[in-house]
């Protein structure tokens, strides 16, 4: 603008005007970006080659990277006017230009319910293993998060039990300018932490690495927190605590503020975690990308995996939709959400003398006498007269009388969805209502209600039982009863309504989610003295209960750092394919796994199934996913050869793409799953898969034959060859076609699932397959 100002004083008015409008034209089209230019240089040469390119491209003084890329690839991120992008895409070197977008976040009972569901399900993790499984040492694993920044003063991640830092760490520990630097320190236990900035991010007290969200807090200890004996949510959920991996080390980077997490944030913290020398990366956010050369999670994910490093990812919140499911790149382990078989109860006691006890859902922790009775209402009966019906039916703001609906329980319908449940309480508060009934079958989310405020959740057919006590009573009355959890008697697990489903958005022809873990009503730690986190009248909680597909991914990435401890020499690969193959599909009462809805779940809600904790540990065979299974995807995905030798250099001398390739390639890279699309029915379709046997030697299973087990859906036919498969001894590779024909000579009218399962006594690798006939 100063420059605009300048010419303001030799021109003319009229040539004033026309400058004006040009500078407020470049400043609209202006903004932050991220250059990508694929692998890093083996050389480190990287860091002079982006200030070179900037400065010849640019030639305007004072105009700086924000973040420089050179650990683990290559780029910048820099503040550029729209022509400026455009021209630097062009330059020679540069494999994507684009915007620096936000990216958000996907926001104990829970390992306890997995290692329940593993004794129950699994045939070798008994008792006998159980006390070996745990005391493995997994202190030399390390998990990086990406996130929202840790309180390192919570109990999750004391160091007292922990032995000295592992010496392959070569990352650091920022303090901080703001909010008191010398209090923020690292530990043995929390051995690295980073944050970062960009002209976005202004305001100084984000110079920390310090959380003030809660959630990278929160995930972090459900990953690698410490066991804590006395956890409670104000006496809910009451008992032991404890991270999946609760002897690994922690690496937290901070990338994400209140407004969310930027792209090229998140590139610098990949590019950190890659050169810090951390053995699982956990990310809990996500956004729909329209290319994958484009997406900052993809991006820093491929290049991590490429080095050995295992990416654990969110699927995101925006469920049920179909196509929702994000971070889906064939790299990465994507997890869905799912429940745990414990429950809060706040149940509503109908009438006087004549009570009767409807169930309902809630955590209330309101100071609540157990005998108070409320009038009881429909929301509908409070409608204003200009307002919508059904907005009034689903308590919607300004919608329902304040003089009616004070002093009462108000019933409310949910035929929006559970997303503005909060809404409608806070709404019903807001009139002075005494508490809020919700009818509705998809809201087993409650964490994000005002547990101040009573507020309970019951099925419909509870609800219409509730209706007809209005409609019949003289002056109905009820009494909202004060929570109790219970754990146990809860079918589980489910798949939660807001966890994204698949199939991916930008080719059917790979199978996500991966993985189901435990996402709903989580208990984990959080900010100490957080006053915004507490309910009225009470203390700040030392940990809170959250829900969200964030919360199921830490469960994987603490599962995933067990394996790699386990199994040091492990590739990413395997360490999927061993939680996809020994995932199960059954709930504890011995039922197939259905949505919050009802319905059966499918493999676009929960990828392979359930995650184990035993498991995989000892999945019997792996699918190995090399870097070349990757390197083709590029090329069946769409980019070029050239593309691919920038993006990767690790790749062949003379490597060019597969002729005539295309989208539909993409079910023969070697997956644990297997997609089909574009299947017509009258052409028969073949995928090659390779397994490799990885089973202990201490039990004798070197040699030994699997065979090959088939569940398909009516109208497919699934043939597997060879239907055997002998291995002499560990290491051993082994391939197998999957063959798939139709019964009929009609298209498909819906997507259908399945699955192969080979066996040898001991050990079940089970792969599930889909097939569509949409195109990808």
């Amino acid at each position: 603008m100063r420059r605009c100002l300048t010419v303001t004083i030799i021109f003319m008015m009229y040539l004033f005007l026309s400058v004006i409008q040009n500078c407020k034209s470049e400043i609209s089209k202006s903004g932050d970006y991220i250059i990508y230019m694929g692998a890093a240089s083996s050389d480190g040469s990287t860091d002079n080659d982006h200030v070179e390119l900037l400065s010849s491209m640019l030639k305007r003084s004072g105009k700086t990277p924000m973040h420089r890329y050179k650990h683990g690839f290559s780029g910048f991120a820099a503040h550029l006017s729209e022509g400026e992008a455009h021209l630097m895409a062009k330059q020679p070197g540069v494999v994507s230009v684009f915007p620096d977008q936000m990216l958000q976040l996907h926001t104990t009972r829970s390992w306890d319910f997995l290692v329940q569901e593993s004794y129950q399900r699994e045939t070798y993790f008994t008792e006998m293993n159980y006390q070996q499984e745990l005391d493995v040492h997994a202190g030399d694993t390390i998990i990086g998060f990406v996130d929202s920044g840790i309180w390192p003063e919570a109990q999750s991640f004391d160091d007292r039990r922990m032995g000295p830092v592992p010496e392959r760490w070569k990352g650091t520990c920022m303090r901080g300018k703001k909010t008191q630097p010398g209090s923020f320190r690292c530990n043995r236990k929390l051995i690295g932490a980073r944050y970062y900035n960009s002209s976005f991010f202004l305001d100084p007290d984000y110079e920390t690495p310090r959380d003030f969200l809660g959630h990278g807090t929160h995930v972090a200890s459900i990953a690698a927190g410490n066991i804590i004996s006395d956890a409670s949510y104000y006496g809910l959920a009451s008992g032991i605590m404890r991270g999946g991996s609760p002897n690994s080390r922690i690496a937290m980077y901070r990338a994400c503020s209140l407004l969310g997490c930027r792209g090229s944030s998140i590139l610098a913290a990949f590019d950190d975690a890659i050169a810090d020398g951390v053995d699982v990366i956990s990310v809990s956010m996500g956004l729909w990308p329209e290319n994958l050369i484009e997406d900052p999670l993809a991006i820093g994910s491929f290049h991590a995996v490429e080095r050995g490093i295992t990416v654990v990812c969110s699927a995101g919140n925006s469920g049920p939709s179909s196509q929702s499911v994000v971070n889906a790149a064939p790299w990465m382990i994507t997890v869905a959400a799912s429940t745990i078989d414990r429950g809060f109860e706040s149940n509503i006691l109908l009438g006087g003398e004549t009570s009767r006890l409807i169930e309902g859902s809630g955590i209330n922790i309101a100071n609540i006498d157990g005998s108070e009775a409320n009038p009881l209402i429909h929301a509908r009966s409070a409608k204003k007269i200009d307002a919508n019906e059904e907005a009034a039916r689903n308590c919607a703001p300004d919608t329902m009388n304040e003089t009616i609906v004070k002093g009462k329980i108000v019933v409310c319908d949910n035929d929006v969805g559970n997303q503005v449940i909060q809404w409608k309480s806070e709404e019903v508060k807001r009139l002075g209502g005494a508490g809020m009934v919700l009818i509705g079958d998809e809201a087993l989310d409650l964490s994000y209600i005002d547990p101040s405020f009573l507020v309970t959740i019951v099925k419909p057919k509870d609800g219409k039982r509730i209706m007809s006590y209005i409609n019949s009573a003289r002056e109905p009355i009820a009494t909202i009863m004060p929570t109790r959890s219970r754990t146990g008697h809860i079918l589980a697990p489910s798949i939660p309504s807001f966890s994204s489903r698949g199939p991916f958005l930008l080719t059917r022809s790979i199978l996500k989610p991966d993985i189901a873990a435990p996402g709903v009503n989580i208990l984990a730690s959080w900010l100490v003295g957080d006053i915004n986190a507490a309910p009225e009248g009470k203390p700040p909680p030392f940990f809170n209960i959250e829900s969200g597909t964030s919360m199921a991914c830490p469960h994987v990435s603490g599962i995933a750092a067990r394996l790699k401890s386990r199994h040091p020499s492990w590739s990413p690969a395997a360490i999927r394919s061993a939680i996809m193959t020994t995932a199960v599909q059954m709930t504890n009462s011995g039922t197939h796994i259905t949505t919050e809805a009802g319905a059966k779940a499918t493999p676009y809600d929960f990828g392979a199934g359930q995650v184990t904790i035993f498991g995989p540990s000892s999945p019997g065979l792996v699918y190995e996913t090399n870097h070349m299974d990757y390197l083709n995807f590029l090329c069946y995905f769409g980019y070029t050869s050239n593309q691919i030798r920038k993006i990767s250099k690790r790749i062949p001398k003379g490597y060019v793409c597969p002729e005539q390739s295309n989208r539909a390639d993409i079910s023969n890279i070697n997956y644990p799953s297997i997609s089909i699309s574009n299947f017509n029915g009258k052409a028969r379709r073949t995928v090659s898969r390779t397994v490799t046997n990885v089973a202990s030697r201490l039990i004798g299973d070197e040699d030994t034959i699997y065979t090959v087990s088939i569940d398909a859906p009516e109208g497919l036919q699934v043939r597997v060859r060879p239907r055997r498969l002998h291995f002499r001894k560990i290491g051993d590779k082994l391939s197998y076609q999957v063959i798939f024909s139709s019964t009929t000579s009609s298209t498909l009218k819906e997507d259908v699932f399945g699955s192969i399962t080979w066996s040898n006594g001991m050990y079940s690798v089970r792969s599930p397959f889909v097939v569509t006939s949409r195109e990808d």
